[in-house]
């Protein structure tokens, strides 16, 4: 009889640990996380494609950007091994770059900006071709970009990325570009125009409704003055607008400064009954402009202002958004974690440094005095990074 006991008892135990099990299994199966990670404007003047080891530009960041699940750059240049290196007005790059790129940690790259194409048709063709063959490269890391056409007449098309059981949309538009000659139908551009903006607000409610998806990213380059701090009431404007049609996250380019960011909530209106009470609500993330995460343009610094509205373009952030699905629904609140960056000057090309005040106090003092005052004009300029 005890011998029965025993065996009952250690059955019993063993159904109830089996049970707790998988209880845990399916609470864990039931909600999802994603980590997303997003910098400014990939550039390459000259000062930057001549340093000789360009992994040297990841270095103090890549365990950053190793350690998410994906992150997104813009890469505002072509990449064209047929075409000379370039530097500004006209930009050219070679493979190696982008794969530093890659190597740092990047996933996703934009290429629709008002650079793309600088080199006119062959650098549209070089780009992709550098892109195909690093995919090809790269066969054991997932490779992503959106914002170019393989023939004029392609219209705007999304990617789908899988990420964790994660489906993520992902589109690249620009609405400024410097040459208007043929290349630019090689693009995808939207005129700044209010029919063209119309236009794109049509598109993404399309896309939205034909790839059903966790979350739609547009990165969008914008067609506004460079070097402005302040987010102006019509940006703010059109990305509602950009949101209710569908994005979930806007990620914006230009100004080559960063300007402030946002989880905003936005109302959905119903084409069929607009006059209903009942409004459809949804949070989006909005990133007003992201600036520089590599240039040039503070290579010679102004130790004497470093208030001067050009010290900017080499300030900025990472931005790391953590999402959450709970039983296969988004959840409203998106976690933002902006990581301050800056552009830091070495022998013989700038590199990027996270912005800390440990590190500043790390400096020789002409520039930890320049760097301290760059610190201090970043928070009082943003008052979230503090």
């Amino acid at each position: 009889m005890k011998k029965n006991l025993k065996f009952y008892y250690f059955l019993f135990a063993a159904v109830i640990l089996i049970l707790s099990s998988c209880t845990s299994t399916s609470k864990t199966s039931k909600t999802s996380e994603l980590t997303l990670s997003f910098s400014g404007d990939i550039m390459a003047h000259d000062v930057n494609f001549k340093m000789k080891d360009y992994n040297r530009i990841y270095d103090d960041v890549r365990d950053i950007l190793l350690n998410d699940d994906l992150t997104f750059g813009n890469v505002e240049t072509p990449i064209c091994e047929e075409r000379p290196l370039s530097t500004f007005p006209f930009f050219n790059v070679h493979r190696d770059y982008l794969k530093a790129a890659i190597d740092g940690g990047f996933d996703v790259f934009s290429f629709a900006n008002n650079h793309t194409n600088d080199q006119g048709i062959q650098g549209i063709d070089g780009t992709i071709k550098s892109f195909n063959a690093l995919k090809e490269e790269y066969k054991n890391k997932e490779l992503f970009s959106s914002g170019l056409k393989n023939k004029e007449d392609e219209d705007f098309k999304p990617v789908l990325i899988e990420k964790k059981g994660w489906k993520i949309l992902f589109l690249s538009v620009t609405e400024h570009i410097n040459s208007h000659d043929k290349s630019k139908h090689r693009l995808y551009y939207s005129e700044p125009s209010k029919a063209g903006r119309k236009k794109l607000v049509s598109t993404i409610k399309k896309m939205k409704e034909e790839n059903p998806c966790d979350i739609f990213i547009l990165s969008l380059h914008l067609s506004e003055e460079e070097y402005g701090l302040k987010v102006l009431e019509g940006k703010k404007t059109w990305f509602r607008a950009l949101a209710a049609a569908g994005a979930d996250v806007v990620w914006a380019h230009h100004p080559h400064v960063l300007q402030d960011w946002e989880l905003s909530e936005v109302e959905l209106l119903n084409e069929e009954t607009p006059d209903s009470p009942f409004k459809h609500k949804k949070n989006a993330f909005f990133m007003y402009s992201m600036g520089n995460f590599i240039s040039g343009q503070r290579w010679k610094v102004n130790y004497a202002d470093p208030a001067y509205y050009r010290e900017y373009t080499g300030d900025s952030i990472i931005m790391q958004l953590r999402l959450k699905k709970i039983k296969g629904i988004l959840q409203p609140k998106i976690e933002a974690k902006p990581i301050l960056i800056t552009n830091y000057n070495e022998k013989d090309a700038p590199v990027i440094k996270r912005f800390t005040q440990e590190w500043v106090e790390t400096l020789p003092e002409k520039e930890r005095a320049y760097y301290l005052k760059r610190l201090e004009l970043m928070r009082a300029y943003l008052p979230k990074l503090k």
